[in-house]
C-alpha cells in the first residue's frame, strides 16, 4: 500500500506519542520502570513544583535533558534541547521568585544559571566528546539543585 505525503505524515503523526511511551517506558533511573511522564516523576521523588513559573519551566528541560544522559549515556536530548535550556535560564534569571525563594542565595544562582547553563550550550556548539558533554551537565544539574531544593513549597505550608 502506498500512502499520499499527506496520509503518511499524519500516520507518522500518530505513531509519534506510541513510540516516545513505548522508548521511555524502561526508564531506568526511576522506580518502577514507569513512562517518563515529569509531573508524576515530581512527585513520586518529592519534586514539587515551587510555584516560580520560570523555574519550574527550566526544570522541566533540566529533566529532559539530564536523566537520559544520566541514565543511559544519551546526550541528544541535551543537543536538542540546550538552546531553549539558555532561552529558559534566561527566563529564570529575568523573573521575580515568589517570596519563598527570594533569599540572596538563590537570586545569586538564578543569576548565574544563564552564564552556567550557556557553557554548557558552547560545548554542545563546539561538538564536544558526549563525556564531557554529561560532565558538564552534572555540573550544572548540581548548581541547579541551589535552586531546586531551595524553593520547595515547605512541609505543610499551603
Amino acid at each position: 500500500m502506498r500512502l499520499s505525503p499527506l496520509s503518511f505524515a499524519a500516520a507518522l503523526l500518530a505513531a509519534l506519542p506510541a513510540a516516545a511511551a513505548a522508548q521511555a517506558g524502561g526508564h531506568a533511573g526511576h522506580q518502577g520502570g514507569h513512562q517518563m511522564n515529569h509531573g508524576a516523576m515530581h512527585q513520586e521523588e518529592g519534586h514539587a513544583a515551587s510555584g516560580w513559573k520560570a523555574l519550574d519551566a527550566y526544570h522541566a528541560l533540566m529533566m529532559a535533558t539530564w536523566h537520559p544522559a544520566k541514565d543511559k549515556g544519551d546526550m541528544a536530548p541535551l543537543k536538542a534541547q540546550v538552546a531553549a535550556m539558555v532561552e529558559a535560564a534566561q527566563g529564570v534569571a529575568a523573573s521575580t521568585p515568589p517570596a519563598g525563594c527570594a533569599t540572596s542565595a538563590l537570586k545569586k544562582a538564578a543569576a548565574a544559571l544563564p552564564a552556567d547553563t550557556r557553557k554548557v550550550a558552547d560545548l554542545v556548539a563546539k561538538g564536544a566528546a558526549d563525556a564531557a558533554l554529561k560532565e558538564a551537565l552534572k555540573a550544572l544539574h548540581d548548581q541547579f539543585e541551589v535552586l531546586e531544593h531551595g524553593c520547595q513549597p515547605k512541609a505543610g505550608a499551603k
